[in-house]
């Protein structure tokens, strides 16, 4: 137990924004593939069969540098610290954290008919929610970091949240049902990483350098490593298993409007026999340990705390699924993409308005978007673009990215305390083997002359809703 609880109660976690990448969507790169399942990534008579990344990893950097708390742990208790709250928060607010990063992503052309194709990938994400006092906790997550000192340091008992991070493995399968409408699927095993969850009804506390007063009632979750720290052993993907589906499908119109709508990521994981869960509600006079330095005795002291009220017991969590919508139309070098986007099991949404302009391979996109946390974001990326190779830079939240990166420049306090907001992301890919040729100009093709009256899966699928015919 040493640091578990600890850990979620200071909330030393990513301190980031929402990891959608918006601009990515409708580009028929490989990462758009993966992402919503019934989109090509493949063009005729231009790409070639295999497209990878090579093990150069689909990067998302929205969360930035954690660093060390021990000089704001240190000042909060030789400074000393009063909080107090009881129910509701009186100026409620929410900090969102999604990390996205596909380490291995491997795609291929199947059956030219009906435009098949199938991939295999390997994720890791990471996904956390606080909620938290606007008033109180507001230096922890706004302002910049020089004012970080001047705000209470850490509001260490009146956030709730928690955090859980897991691989994904995954198959995706896309094809045309008909010459305007595609279906796709992914099918993911999950293997979960950590997890962390805390939830505080009351939360009273007087802390100085020589004792802690406590009035808490409070419910909590966690499945960590022993002793709290992660290694490669414990990261590896073969415990706390899960599963996930996630089902896609495009339309385009007549008149050129193309149509996506995705529900993503509908699974859990099941956290093994080592999980822990606890609920307490105490009021008690906590004397801090003199032998150790201020920020141990703190930690010290809520790790005593957490262990005589936690027991070792299985739990099943969801992951963070949601449903998305993209409209779209495209006119000479500019297309203009609507996505609108729901999570299905919070409250959260967003939406976002993608404005691409394409100069042969180059292509530059302002991505405007607004959150039901009541959230103005303004992102931008920049993409090289062939039918066999592409690369792309952005970030999802250009002003705050900018000042993090001003503020670590100049050696801000922020340094010290450890609480960088930023994002940035980035991804390369490549296709390699024979051309995809159309069958009315190929030399050679997958696929082409295995059986002309071969049925897609999806139409096998469908059929048995069909009347068979007597």
């Amino acid at each position: 137990m040493r640091k578990y609880l600890f850990t979620l109660l200071l909330v030393v976690v990513f301190s980031c924004v929402n990891a959608q990448q918006y601009a990515l969507f409708n580009t028929k790169t490989l990462f758009d593939s993966f992402e919503n399942p019934a989109q090509k990534s493949f063009v005729l008579d231009s790409s070639r069969q295999f497209a990878s990344n090579f093990l150069i990893p689909y990067m998302d950097l929205s969360s930035l540098s954690k660093g060390p708390s021990n000089d704001a742990i240190r000042n909060l208790v030789n400074s000393g610290y009063t909080q107090s709250r009881v129910g509701a928060f009186n100026n409620p607010n929410t900090m969102r954290e999604s990390i996205n990063v596909y380490l291995v992503a491997v795609r291929l052309f199947k059956y030219h008919k009906y435009h098949s194709e199938m991939g295999f990938s390997w994720q890791i994400k990471s996904e956390t929610q606080v909620d938290y006092d606007e008033q109180i906790s507001r230096g922890l997550f706004y302002d910049t970091f020089k004012n970080f000192t001047t705000i209470p340091r850490a509001n260490i008992f009146n956030n709730n949240g928690k955090l859980q991070s897991y691989h994904q493995i995954s198959f995706t399968y896309r094809e045309n049902y008909t010459k305007r409408w595609a279906l796709g699927a992914k099918v993911s095993l999950l293997s979960g990483i950590g997890y962390a969850e805390f939830n505080a009804d009351k939360s009273i506390a007087t802390i100085n350098s020589t004792n802690m007063d406590i009035d808490m009632a409070a419910k909590f979750r966690l499945n960590y490593p022993d002793g709290g720290d992660f290694n490669f052993k414990n990261a590896l993907p073969y415990k706390n298993l899960g599963a996930s589906i996630t089902l896609g499908t495009t339309y385009t119109t007549k008149s050129g409007i193309f149509l996506m709508a995705n529900v993503k990521d509908l699974g859990f994981i099941r956290w093994g026999k080592s999980s822990y869960t606890g609920s307490f509600d105490v009021a008690q006079n906590i004397t801090l340990d003199a032998r150790y330095s201020p920020e141990a005795r703190l930690q010290k002291a809520i790790d005593d705390l957490a262990k005589g009220n936690t027991e070792q017991k299985r739990f099943i969590t969801p992951i963070n699924s949601r449903a998305d919508f993209l409209i779209s139309k495209t006119f000479g070098p500019y297309t203009p993409n609507l996505i609108v986007t729901k999570n299905i099991f919070d409250k959260y949404g967003e939406a976002a308005f993608v404005n691409t302009l394409k100069s042969g391979t180059f292509s530059f996109s302002a991505i405007p978007s607004y959150n039901t946390d009541k959230n103005f974001r303004m992102g931008v990326q920049g993409m090289i673009q062939t039918p066999n190779f592409e690369m792309f830079l952005g970030t999802n939240d250009i002003l705050q990215t900018y000042y993090a990166s001003k503020d670590i420049i100049g050696s801000s306090q922020a340094t010290e305390t450890g609480y960088n907001r930023g994002s940035v992301y980035l991804g390369m890919a490549f296709k390699i083997g024979y051309i995809v040729e159309h069958p009315m100009n190929m030399s050679w093709m997958p696929g082409v002359g295995d059986g002309k009256d071969r049925q897609s899966i999806f139409g096998r699928i469908f059929s048995i809703f069909k009347k068979k015919k007597k």
